[in-house]
């Protein structure tokens, strides 16, 4: 198992980190770099993070004895390059996806129109909402002039459900082409923007990964260091909160190591393990406060609360993502809260209009994609089972035909021929 794990790594960090590893090289050695070079010429496999993820989950779940290793090569090369899980996942694990391998599977007309339906939400979420959101994102995050907070603000908010929308419309395409074949591939989201804390956050973004980073991360690490360290408080504090602010920042911060070379990604893997720390320290104090101050029995009102909390403190992590870099993010981050007066709103409009008549998009073009983002999560969160499309047949003709043609015509209308990539597929 050891040497299958290092042997996956070491195969993903010569093929992620190469590129890196080659310039630092020869910066220290003063050789010089030209993109002929022949570390420049090497093409990365795709899908190589997921593959490699998905090996390593087979060779721990084999070694904890919960599955039978695989004997068929045909099976284990399938469910390691499923293609539609290949490029962003999910991430399965080998229990779930290679008994599927062994059923016999014949035609379903409605596992087939489930799928299609499936796809077609996914195609609406990235062409209509995703890559219009784009058009900012994109025009405000790689320009370095200096931006107004204002866009600088709107920009973030915007890449946040840019990123939701491209990533689980993915995911929403890889299942339902899954399904169309006769297989069950596991949700990834679970309206994440509505999370009530951090810890609830990663229990609904990509919850594969985080699944991933849980059992083969921070758990063993945790049960590895418990067996370490004396039971006592040190400075007031148990050791039960030393070993999870130890576990959970090297889990984060591998986590961002491996979404991307560069001290920005690292930066935002550790601004999450710093937001669950001290949502960890403060749990208890935070009950009692509102215990105390009778705060408890206004749930609901609560909830709005700390969901709008959550989604702030998510969106300016995504800052660091986003940023072309550390000296990028940090200038960004500096510059969200000057220059508020009239004349920066007033310039943020103008940039705005300009950049969406750059891109021939009307005024009242992108106000309809940013009013569909309610209305996507609306029916994700209060309707699960009509976006999985099991009961969507139990609607009306008229209406599930109606739904069906307006959201292709809104993605003939809003889509582009030269559509922008996904963002995972980056990593």
């Amino acid at each position: 198992m050891i040497f299958g794990i290092v042997l996956n790594l070491s195969i993903l960090a010569a093929f992620r980190y190469a590129v890196y590893f080659d310039g630092l090289i020869s910066a220290l050695f003063h050789l010089s770099t030209t993109p002929d070079s022949l570390i420049n010429k090497v093409i990365v496999p795709l899908g190589i993070s997921f593959f490699t993820f998905t090996n390593i989950s087979y060779l721990i779940e084999v070694k904890r004895s919960r599955i039978p290793a695989e004997r068929h090569l045909g099976y284990f090369a399938c469910y390691i390059a499923f293609f539609p899980k290949l490029i962003q996942g999910p991430i399965e694990r080998p229990q779930s996806f290679l008994p599927q391998l062994r059923k016999q599977h014949k035609f379903d007309y409605n596992g087939v129109t489930d799928g299609i339906r499936l796809m077609l939400w996914g195609f609406f979420k990235k062409l209509v909402i995703a890559d219009q959101l784009s058009l900012v994102v994109n025009a405000v995050y790689d320009n370095n002039q200096n931006w107004h907070s204002p866009i600088l603000i709107l920009s973030t908010i915007l890449f946040a459900f840019q990123i939701y929308m491209d990533f689980s419309g993915y995911i929403d395409i890889a299942r339902g082409a899954a399904r169309i074949l006769g297989f069950q591939l596991n949700r990834n989201f679970d309206s994440p923007y509505l999370s009530t804390s951090i810890k609830d956050f990663w229990g609904r973004w990509h919850m594969s990964l985080s699944q991933w980073l849980r059992d083969y991360i921070f758990l063993p690490l945790a049960y590895y260091l418990s067996g370490h360290l004396k039971k006592q408080k040190y400075a007031g504090i148990s050791t039960e909160k030393y070993l999870y602010a130890i576990s959970i920042t090297v889990t984060f911060l591998l986590c961002g190591l491996w979404h991307g070379v560069g001290w920005n990604f690292i930066v935002w893997g550790g601004i999450f393990a710093f937001y669950l720390i001290v949502g960890s320290i403060s749990a208890k104090p935070m009950k009692r406060f509102y215990r105390k101050t009778g705060l408890i029995a206004y749930k609901k009102a609560n909830d709005i609360l700390q969901a709008f909390i959550t989604f702030l403190l998510v969106s300016f992590a995504w800052i660091f993502f986003r940023a072309a870099g550390l000296s990028v993010a940090l200038k960004i981050v500096s510059s969200l809260f000057d220059g508020w007066g009239k004349n920066a709103i007033k310039e943020s409009f103008q940039s705005i209009q300009q950049i969406l008549l750059n891109n021939k998009v009307t005024l009242i073009e992108s106000l309809l994609v940013l009013l569909m983002i309610p209305f996507v999560m609306l029916v994700e969160h209060h309707f699960p089972k009509a976006v999985k499309g099991k009961s969507i047949s139990s609607f009306p003709l008229p209406l599930r035909w109606g739904a069906y043609y307006f959201l292709v015509l809104l993605i003939f209308y809003f889509g582009k021929t030269e559509t922008n990539s996904f963002i995972y597929f980056q990593f």
